[in-house]
C-alpha cells in the first residue's frame, strides 16, 4: 500500500539523517545465514522504533504508532524466528542510501507481512527487583544479548569518557612509591626492550602468540607478584553471563573447575590483533560490559581498572561511578616504560590504589563497619547478607545490607549537588513525618573528588557519529544523564588533549542562568526543567554508608494481595506525611524505595518509604546536579517529557508500580493458578527499554481505559479483585477535559483533593479482600 500524502509529510518532518549510516557497512559484510546478521537487524529494528518518524507515523495493525507495530518484532528478529528473506529489502535499501520514503515503504512492508506471524517471545524477568535502578544499563539482565547492553552502556558513558587525562600514569604507576621488589620487576622487564622494541614480541599479532607473550613476561619477570594474568579459552569459563574477557587479573583462586567469577577480577583486559581506530567505541564497550559484571559482584568497590591491546597500541583505563578516563593510546614499543610500569603496577597494586572496598572490615565470621551515630559517637555495625545492589556502572552504585538489630546499611554515590540522605531524614524527623526511615548512623567515605585528585582532564571525548544516537535516550539512572545539544561528528581517535585542560573544580557556583530559571520554576505548577551539564567537567559524587531503621521487605516481596495493596496504601500515607508535614517531595517512587514493615513498630504503617537519595526540598532551587530523577519503569509521563516534577508524579508513580507488581513480580511470588502462565511478551516491556520520548509515548497510550485493560489481562486471575482499584486510580490521576482528552498536568489547590481519593480507593479495595 503506497503512502499517504499525511505519512509522507510526517516522514519529511522527521527525517532519518545519519541514523542508519552506521549499520550500512555491517551489512555488506553480514551472511544471511550468520547468527550476527539477526543480531544487525534486531538493532535495526530499535533503531527505527526510537525514530521521530516511528514515533507520529500511524500504526497499520490497529494500535497507536508503527513504532508500536515495530516493537514487538525485536525479540523475534533476535532470536531468528523470522526468516532473512523478510527483511532482505530493508537491508538492500540502508546499504543503497535509499530515501527515506522508500525505506519507511519498506517498513511498513514488512510490518504488514510479518503481522500474521507470532514468533515465540523471551521469558522476561524483571531486571529491576532488590535495588533502585538509575541507569539504562541497570535495566538489563545479563542475559541480554551483547548488542543491546553495549547499545544502553553507550548512553551512560558517551558523556562522560575522557582519554589522555593528564597525570594518568603517573597517579596510578609512579614507580617513585614503589618499594624494592616492584623497582626490582620493573628493572627486570625493561631488559626484554632493545631501546627498539619488545625483543620477543611476536611478528603475527594474532591473540594467542600475543597472549603467550604476555605469559612468557609474567613468568621471567613477575612470578612473584600477588595478582596473576588469566584468559578464556571457552566461551562457558565464567560462571555468570556478563562476557568472556580475553584477558584479565585477579587473585590466584583454588578451582577445580577452571571457571572464573567476576567477584575475583582485579584488572579487566581486551586484546585484538589490530589496532583500528574506527573501532575505538567497540573496543571501550566491550571493556565497559567487563567492568559493568565487575561492579556488579563487587558491588562496594571504588573503581575498576582495565586496559586494552590492540596489536602493539595499548590504552589504560579507570571507570569510576562518574565514568571512564584513560592514559591515551600509547605504542608499547615506543613508550616501553609505561607498558612495564602497567604490567608491574597491575600484578603488584595494593588493595587501595586497585580500587578495592577498603572500608568495611572483613573478619572470619562477619564484616563491620565504623559510624558515627545521632550523638557523633563511634558505633560499630555487623553487615549482614547483602539484599540490594545496583547493575550499572555511571550511577549512584546503590548497595544495601541486612545489619543488626532490624536495621539496614547503605552505601551509595550521591550526588555533591544535592542534600545528602542523612540531612533528608534528619530534617523528616524533626517535622514529624510518619512513615519514613529513620537514621541510626552515617559516615562519609571519600568522594570522585578524592579519588581523582591530581589529575587534569580535558573535554570529554567525542565519539564518531555521536548524532545518531538520540539525545534523549536515558543514561543513567534514578538518575538519568542529561543530554547535551547534538554535536557535530569527530573521529574516535582525535586527541581530547589539545585544549581546554583544567583541573575539576568539585563546588563549582552554579550559572547566572539557571538561577533566574529557578526564579520562574514552582513545585506546584508543572513547567519545563532545564537540564544543564553545568561548569564541571564530570560529576563529583559523595560515598558513603548510612544505617537506617526499620529493615524491612521490598514490596515486590509481597506474600498476599492484602499485604501488598496496605502496604502501597501505607507508603502513599507516608508519602503524604513527608510532602505536607515534612515539605519534602521524594522524586523516585519505585518498587525498590517501597519496604513492608510491621505495623507494631513503625506507628502503624504496614509500608514505608525509604531512600531520600533524590528527594528535594518544595520550592528549593534546582540542585545543580546533571540527573534527571526517576527509576524508568515507573517514571511519570511528563518526567519522562522534561516537565518540573511535582507530587501528582510520585502519585503516578505509584501507580505504575501497582501495575508492575501485579502483571510482573506477582508471577514471581507463585500467584498464578492452575495452568496459567506469565505473558511470554509483557506489553510493560516497552517501559523498560528505549528513549524518554519513546518511553513517554508507550505510557501514554498505556493510560487509556482499553490499554489499561490490556495490561491488566497479564495479571494472574486471582488479581481481578485489584483491576477495579486500578481503573480508580487511572481514572483520578488521568481525568479528561472538556474536549474528553486525558490530562496529565498537576492540579492548582491542596494535594489532598488527590491524596485522599486515591487513600479511599486502595481501603475500599481492601475491606472487600
Amino acid at each position: 500500500m503506497p503512502l499517504t500524502e499525511q505519512q509522507i509529510n510526517v516522514i519529511s518532518e522527521h527525517p532519518l539523517n545519519d541514523t542508519l549510516d552506521r549499520f550500512r557497512d555491517k551489512l555488506r559484510d553480514l551472511d544471511e545465514a550468520d547468527r550476527s546478521w539477526h543480531d544487525a537487524t534486531a538493532s535495526i529494528i530499535l533503531a527505527l522504533v526510537d525514530t521521530g518518524a516511528a514515533l507520529n507515523l500511524g500504526s497499520r495493525g490497529g494500535k497507536e504508532t508503527l513504532a508500536d507495530d515495530l516493537f514487538p518484532l525485536y525479540p523475534g528478529v533476535r532470536k531468528g524466528s523470522f526468516k532473512s528473506e523478510h527483511f532482505r529489502r530493508l537491508a538492500r535499501c540502508i546499504i543503497d542510501k535509499a530515501s527515506d520514503i522508500d525505506i519507511w515503504e519498506t517498513v511498513f512492508s514488512v510490518v504488514e507481512s510479518l503481522s500474521a506471524l507470532t514468533p515465540p517471545g523471551s521469558s522476561i524477568a524483571p531486571t529491576f527487583k532488590g535495588t533502585p535502578v538509575k541507569t539504562s544499563s541497570s535495566r538489563l539482565s545479563d542475559s541480554e544479548t551483547r548488542d543491546i547492553v553495549e547499545g544502553e552502556l553507550f548512553e551512560e558513558i558517551k558523556n562522560c569518557t575522557f582519554r589522555n587525562v593528564k597525570g594518568f600514569c603517573d597517579k596510578f604507576f609512579d614507580p617513585k612509591s614503589w618499594d624494592k621488589e616492584q623497582k626490582a620487576m620493573l628493572s627486570a622487564m625493561m631488559t626484554a626492550h632493545d631501546r627498539k622494541t619488545w625483543t620477543e614480541f611476536p611478528s603475527t599479532t594474532d591473540e594467542r602468540p600475543v597472549w603467550d607473550w604476555l605469559c612468557s613476561l609474567e613468568e621471567r619477570f613477575l612470578a612473584g607478584a600477588p595478582h596473576k594474568l588469566h584468559t578464556t579459552r571457552t566461551a562457558n569459563q565464567f560462571k555468570e553471563r556478563k562476557g568472556q574477557m580475553d584477558v584479565f587479573l585477579q587473585t590466584p583462586v583454588t578451582n577445580a573447575n577452571d571457571t572464573f567469577e567476576y567477584k575475583h577480577v582485579l584488572v579487566v583486559g581486551e586484546q585484538k590483533k589490530s589496532n583500528d581506530t574506527g573501532r575505538f567505541k567497540a573496543t571501550l564497550l566491550q571493556l565497559a560490559r567487563y567492568v559493568r559484571g565487575v561492579f556488579a559482584d563487587q558491588p562496594t568497590r571504588r573503581f575498576v581498572h582495565a586496559f586494552s591491546l590492540c596489536a602493539s597500541t595499548m590504552e589504560l583505563w579507570v571507570f569510576d561511578r562518574s565514568g571512564p578516563y584513560s592514559s591515551g593510546p600509547f605504542d608499547i614499543h615506543d613508550e616501553p616504560d609505561k607498558f612495564a610500569r602497567a604490567l608491574v603496577g597491575y600484578a603488584t597494586m595494593d588493595d587501595d590504589a586497585m580500587g578495592l572496598d577498603t572500608f568495611i572490615e572483613r573478619g572470619d565470621a562477619c564484616r563491620h563497619v565504623t559510624l558515627d551515630d545521632a550523638s557523633g559517637n563511634e558505633m560499630r555495625v555487623r553487615l549482614d547478607k547483602a539484599m540490594v545492589r545496583q547493575r550499572a556502572i555511571v550511577c549512584r552504585g546503590t548497595t544495601c545490607y541486612e545489619a543488626q538489630n532490624s536495621q539496614v546499611a547503605k552505601f551509595s554515590w550521591a550526588s555533591d549537588k544535592r542534600k545528602l540522605e542523612a540531612e533528608q531524614l534528619k530534617l523528616a524527623e524533626h517535622r514529624g513525618v510518619k512513615g519514613v526511615a529513620r537514621v541510626v548512623a552515617h559516615r562519609q567515605i571519600t568522594t570522585i573528588a578524592e579519588l581523582r585528585d591530581g589529575l587534569e582532564f580535558p573535554k570529554h571525548h567525542r565519539f564518531r557519529n555521536e548524532a545518531n544516537f538520540s539525545e534523549d535516550v536515558p543514561s543513567a539512572t534514578a538518575s538519568t544523564h542529561t543530554s547535551d545539544h547534538k554535536r557535530k561528528s569527530s573521529d574516535d581517535d582525535a586527541s581530547d588533549n589539545t585544549s581546554g585542560s583544567k583541573k575539576r573544580r568539585p563546588n563549582s557556583q552554579k550559572s547566572k542562568l539557571s538561577t533566574e530559571f529557578n526564579d520562574q520554576l514552582s513545585i506546584g505548577k508543572a513547567k519545563l526543567s532545564l537540564y544543564m551539564p553545568g561548569e564541571d567537567l564530570w560529576e563529583n559524587r559523595i560515598y558513603s554508608c548510612l544505617v537506617v531503621t526499620p529493615a524491612g521487605r521490598v514490596i515486590s516481596d509481597f506474600r498476599t494481595i492484602k499485604e501488598l495493596l496496605e502496604s502501597m496504601r501505607d507508603a502513599i500515607r507516608a508519602h503524604q506525611s513527608l510532602y505536607t508535614a515534612g515539605n519534602i517531595l521524594h522524586r523516585d517512587i519505585s518498587s525498590n524505595n517501597i519496604i513492608i514493615t510491621n505495623p507494631e513498630t513503625v506507628d502503624g504503617f504496614r509500608g514505608m518509604l525509604i531512600d531520600l537519595d533524590l528527594a528535594k526540598v518544595r520550592d528549593s532551587g534546582p540542585s545543580g546536579a546533571r540527573h534527571q530523577t526517576g527509576t524508568m519503569q515507573f517514571m511519570a509521563i511528563e518526567v519522562l517529557r522534561r516537565v518540573d516534577h511535582t507530587y501528582r508524579h510520585d502519585l503516578e508513580s505509584f501507580f505504575y508500580v501497582l501495575l508492575w507488581m501485579c502483571a510482573r513480580c506477582s508471577w514471581n511470588n507463585r500467584f498464578g493458578r492452575g495452568g496459567e502462565k506469565p505473558p511470554k511478551d509483557s506489553l510493560l516491556r516497552r517501559w523498560e527499554i528505549g528513549s524518554f520520548k519513546y518511553i513517554a509515548a508507550a505510557k501514554e497510550g498505556d493510560m487509556s481505559v482499553n490499554a489499561l485493560e490490556r495490561i491488566m489481562a497479564e495479571f494472574p486471575e486471582v488479581f481481578d479483585i485489584v483491576k477495579p482499584l486500578c481503573l480508580k486510580i487511572r481514572k483520578i490521576l488521568f481525568p479528561l477535559d472538556k474536549d474528553e482528552r486525558m490530562t496529565f498536568g498537576t492540579p492548582a489547590g491542596h494535594p489532598n483533593q488527590l491524596y485522599r481519593p486515591i487513600i479511599a480507593a486502595y481501603d475500599e479495595s481492601i475491606s472487600k479482600l
